[in-house]
């Protein structure tokens, strides 16, 4: 009698286990598919901004600290300046920053900015 207790209990040991594992793996994968989503919303919502930047010197001050800089901007979600090409590629959240609040930060700085507007007139990545 008492080996079949420790077989029945060991059954719903098990049984639990799996419940438990499957139900966890289950919440892992509903977490990864709402992150995705909520990725695929802002890149939806998102605006791309192309600009031609005078004034730069260096990649590692000049570029790299205009991409620094906007990093820190609520609504930046990405920016990549080229010193080689006086150019840069900013992917932002027209809600959260303004196109012009972009230009006046990186004008602010001291460089000279105009906004493209034809994609041929700027290198893609």
């Amino acid at each position: 009698m008492k080996q079949l207790i420790k077989k029945v209990v060991a059954v719903m040991l098990t049984g639990a286990a799996i419940l438990f594992s499957y139900s966890t793996a289950n919440a892992q994968k509903s977490e990864i598919q709402q992150n995705e989503t909520e990725l695929e919303d802002k890149k939806m919502m998102s605006s791309v901004l192309h600009l031609k930047i005078k004034g730069m010197h260096c990649e590692s001050g000049c570029a790299n600290g205009i991409d620094a800089m906007l990093k820190e901007q609520q609504g930046i979600i990405k920016s990549k300046t080229s010193f080689d090409q006086s150019s840069a590629v900013i992917e932002y959240d027209p809600i959260l920053i303004s196109e012009e609040e972009i230009v006046s930060l990186i004008t602010g700085r001291g460089f000279e900015v105009e906004v493209v507007t034809e994609k041929g007139d700027i290198p893609q990545d």
